[in-house]
């Protein structure tokens, strides 16, 4: 901490530049790391030699911080200092920055003096290519993922970093990727270090936080949610991830004041509508939560996953008939859906229709032979009616589609 004091009052922009920094990120950070996040301040603003000198001292502070060499290669090279910066890209190289550096390696190996037209600022015709491949492979990438084709898009992002490994905009759609494919962990990484390259980009911290929401880690989530508030963000998108996360931490009002704050700004979203009505459902508020079924059944009449919810208050208020006839309503439109079959056999169940009961079980049965639940719920039924032997052959059935 001395020596972090020392070098402030030594350099007082470096010190500005963390204060500001920290009003974002909400954390300390070594004088190393104030050093990079300063490199890449100078690098936006044009100002490439305070940059080039930024990157550097971090890298005399901390030398494990190796990989700044490609980003002082790639200063070096537009400042026409050829020679430094191949020695640069050789140790990125040698610091596992491979693909982007061997590129830019055999640029400057290719280029002599009298290409570069200094005098225009104008380089090479590979390096003014070089930003335009960049950007059109995450115009190509974004374009995937929108389709629903996320491997391509991953391929993208990932060819884009090996050209510019701390591409804040391709670390964040990476990490979208790997998001959607399960990967969590490297996801968060890829938003972290994106977050850390352009601190004040508040959609990073609410995408962190949707991804942290899917790893069940909710309060760290809503720490990202409120930095992203903090930062000045509030939209649809980050009110609804809000409020989901609280809802799984048990904090009911408060989520559901966040989805009247997103419906507020847009009353139709069907997402909005059903989360804030699972909501209700978990504060045990079911005629309110039927409120936002019917709201978001007037907009998609054929969402069997909101009838479905509608009926499971009904249920729990005791409405059995209007129950099943919205089951009923449901399986009109997916005569085969496990879910509606199951919840209309329950229900027939709760009133000791047993035979009307074990019908839909045995037709889904016949839709579904290997869904355990199907077995489990026949089997509790024809124990209720005595056919106890019965009971045990489907509670076995059950036990081995484990």
């Amino acid at each position: 901490m001395n020596n972090l004091v020392f070098e402030y009052e030594k350099t007082p922009f470096l010190k500005q530049f963390a204060d500001n920094t920290r009003t974002f990120c909400k954390q300390f950070f070594s004088v190393s790391t104030v050093y990079t996040l300063a490199g890449i301040f100078y690098e936006k603003t044009g100002n490439e030699p305070k940059a080039l000198e930024c990157y550097k001292k971090s890298v005399s502070i901390c030398p494990e911080k190796n990989y700044l060499y490609y980003k002082i290669g790639q200063i070096q090279f537009k400042m026409a200092r050829i020679k430094e910066a191949a020695d640069s890209f050789r140790k990125a190289a040698a610091s596992g920055v491979q693909n982007g550096s061997i590129h830019w390696l055999s640029a400057c190996q290719t280029q002599d003096h009298r290409s570069l037209h200094i005098d225009t600022g104008v380089i090479n015709t590979e390096l003014v290519q070089r930003p335009n491949s960049v950007k059109a492979l995450l115009a190509k990438g974004k374009n995937y993922y929108n389709h629903g084709f996320v491997k391509e898009a991953k391929a993208c992002f990932t060819q884009a970093l090996d050209f510019d490994p701390e591409n804040p905009e391709a670390l964040l759609h990476l990490g979208l990727c790997l998001c959607s494919a399960g990967e969590y962990n490297k996801a968060l990484n890829c938003f972290r270090k994106s977050a850390f390259i352009q601190p004040g980009n508040a959609a990073i911290y609410v995408n962190m936080g949707l991804c942290l929401n899917k790893t069940g880690n909710d309060r760290k989530a809503l720490e990202c949610y409120n930095t992203a508030e903090q930062m000045g963000l509030i939209n649809v998108e980050l009110l609804n991830n809000k409020g989901f996360s609280l809802a799984e931490l048990g904090c009911y009002n408060e989520a559901l004041t966040c989805y009247d704050l997103a419906l507020e700004l847009n009353q139709t979203d069907l997402t909005l509508l059903s989360n804030k009505g699972t909501c209700l459902v978990k504060a045990g508020r079911h005629a309110e939560a039927i409120t936002c079924f019917d709201l978001a059944m007037n907009i998609n009449p054929h969402d069997v996953t909101l009838i479905n919810n509608k009926a499971l208050c009904l249920e729990a208020m005791g409405r059995y008939r209007e129950a099943l006839e919205t089951y009923n309503r449901g399986l009109e439109i997916e005569p085969r859906n496990t879910m509606l079959n199951i919840n209309k056999g329950g229900c027939l169940g709760k009133q000791q229709r047993y035979h009307e009961a074990l019908a839909c079980f045995d037709k889904m049965i016949k839709y579904d032979p290997f869904s355990r639940d199907v077995w489990s719920y026949k089997a509790e039924i024809m124990d209720k009616m005595g056919y106890h032997e019965e009971a045990v052959n489907c509670y076995n059935k059950a036990l081995g589609l484990q």
